[in-house]
């Protein structure tokens, strides 16, 4: 498979989306994919890159800049393996947007191992006068799932079943 990766303009001053959800960190890749989307994350960290991933997803589904951290939900996930964790967190959020109609902005990792990991996002739940939903998301897939460590610097790679 043929993958185009498409690298979005990302100007920030500071590495934490949460500071200014309007625009994109430097961390966060867009990659256009035949019939779905994908994110590529960076970060110094398992904590920040999970956190990031999530932001990623979400960035995708909507307009961040509109989300407010007016409510929070806490999560706990158990997986086999870091990459399943990666994708069971991810799913298990996606799976809060679809069914509550929650929107997330901001997430705190507080606890993970390789295979758990306990959190809270933070946001509020759709409001159709004020939040644009670019596009739903189906599945977190496995299809091309990476978590790399080079020269301490975390990698991950996401694609989205749309």
């Amino acid at each position: 498979m043929f993958v185009v990766e498409t690298v979005r303009t990302m100007n920030i001053g500071k590495a934490d989306p949460a500071a200014d959800p309007a625009r994109e960190p430097k961390w966060l890749e867009a990659l256009d994919h035949t019939a779905d989307a994908g994110i590529i994350v960076h970060a110094d960290d398992l904590k920040a890159l999970f956190t990031r991933a999530a932001w990623g997803m979400f960035s995708v589904i909507t307009d961040l800049a509109a989300v407010k951290a007016a409510g929070k939900v806490r999560i706990a996930v158990e997986a086999a393996d870091r990459h399943a964790l990666l994708v069971k967190w991810l799913s298990e959020l996606n799976y809060r947007h679809v069914t509550e109609h929650w929107l997330f902005c901001r997430f705190d990792v507080l606890s993970l191992t390789d295979q758990q990991l306990e959190a809270e996002a933070h946001g509020e739940r759709i409001d159709p006068n004020r939040h644009t939903i670019y596009t739903e998301i189906k599945a977190v897939t496995f299809h091309d799932l990476q978590i790399e460590n080079v020269d301490g610097r975390w990698t991950a790679k996401v694609i989205f079943d749309l």
